[in-house]
């Protein structure tokens, strides 16, 4: 049980530790939000959706501010012990100095805790979070903003027009337009296809079925390649929303899963 004096010291460190815990986690947060939270609305993200992801950001700040705070927090409430004479008249009384040590020291295992907790499960956790959100979120706007006799144009490099949706989500008499290389495009036109999302590998498929493609070459070279069985075109997820610094598949993991890997 803490005595009168532990809790004391901690009285005097525990309102800045946590103050600075607020401002240290709101400076390193600041940057990424501002630029996350300019991708996403320029996205057409809405801004509950926005929130959820931004707060994903937050453990990775942590990791780094808890130990900067408690250090400033001991900093500054022992600083004031000293600067109001209260530890010389504590060491008056014959109270050892290494008897002030103790809150300390508890505090400082309890942020250890806390940091190890941050760092090996929060973090990962959060990643994974940010996947989900972010797969959702391309899932329901590709499948909500493709319509039909509308050209459809967030993936980058590509040009999507369907002359009907189908009941089940399918197309009929699809049209994709490869620009990713100007100088040789390539025209895509099937009777039917569909959307495909990889989580694993954060791509997104579109397949096409019973179709030809055109592709021009060097001068007025065209080359049609005929095809009646699924030909799909490979999108990277990352050129709708950006790339993402938690996009790397081991910062999703806790320690145990990356010993197993």
């Amino acid at each position: 049980m803490l005595r009168i004096l532990d809790r004391y010291v901690l009285r005097e460190i525990l309102p800045p530790f946590f103050i600075s815990l607020l401002i240290f986690t709101f400076i390193l947060t600041l940057p990424p939000v501002m630029r996350q939270l300019e991708q996403l609305v320029a996205k057409g993200v809405g801004w509950d959706d926005a929130a959820r992801i931004l707060l994903t950001l937050v453990p990775q700040a942590l990791g780094l501010t808890i130990p900067m705070a408690t250090l400033t927090g001991i900093l500054i409430g022992l600083g004031r012990l000293s600067a109001d004479r209260e530890s010389v008249a504590i060491l008056s009384l014959g109270v050892s100095p290494f008897r002030l040590l103790r809150p300390l020291l508890a505090l400082a295992l309890i942020n250890t805790a806390a940091t190890a907790y941050v760092m090996f499960q929060a973090i990962p956790d959060a990643n994974q979070a940010f996947r989900d959100i972010t797969w959702n979120l391309i899932s329901k706007r590709v499948e909500n903003d493709v319509r039909p006799r509308v050209f459809f144009e967030d993936f980058p490099g590509y040009t999507l027009y369907v002359k009907d949706v189908a009941a089940d989500g399918s197309w009929k008499d699809v049209l994709v337009a490869d620009t990713t290389k100007p100088d040789q495009p390539e025209i895509s036109m099937a009777k039917s296809g569909r959307l495909v999302l990889e989580r694993d590998k954060r791509q997104v498929f579109l397949y096409l079925n019973d179709g030809k493609t055109y592709s021009a070459g060097a001068g007025d070279e065209t080359t049609i390649y005929q095809f009646t069985d699924d030909f799909f075109i490979t999108l990277d997820a990352e050129s709708v929303f950006g790339r993402q610094a938690l996009s790397r598949t081991a910062s999703e993991k806790s320690v145990a899963e990356l010993r197993a890997d």
